[in-house]
């Protein structure tokens, strides 16, 4: 199972007005868990893809610099919890529609 990595440091920078936060991940992913990684999250409404380079796998995650402090705190969370429904999709690609994970998908908006 995909987790983040908590012995690595996170990485912060700022690109125009966005916070970019650098998530590392424990392991290595494929690029379909990148693509699917990122479809997720752009479904709701986040801007955090993954990637990997040399080193570890990392998630990108952009905050606008103008967020609230618990609104950060939600999308950090919300980055993370991404990644253990990527890797639900990534074991059964059909059941990225099924009746489960929608129930499951709209659980995590109801949390967000």
């Amino acid at each position: 199972m995909t987790d983040i990595d908590p012995r690595s440091d996170i990485g912060i920078s700022y690109q125009e007005d966005d916070l970019i936060v650098l998530i590392p991940l424990a392991g290595e992913v494929t690029e379909v868990w990148c693509r699917r990684y990122a479809a997720l999250a752009r479904a709701k409404g986040m801007h955090a893809q993954a990637y990997q380079r040399d080193g570890p796998t990392l998630i990108h995650l952009a905050v606008p610099v103008r967020t609230e402090s618990e609104d950060v705190l939600k999308m950090l969370d919300t980055a993370r919890s991404l990644i253990a429904e990527t890797d639900t999709v990534e074991r059964s690609p059909a059941a990225a529609n099924s009746p489960e994970a929608i129930a499951r998908r709209w659980w995590a908006r109801q949390q967000a």
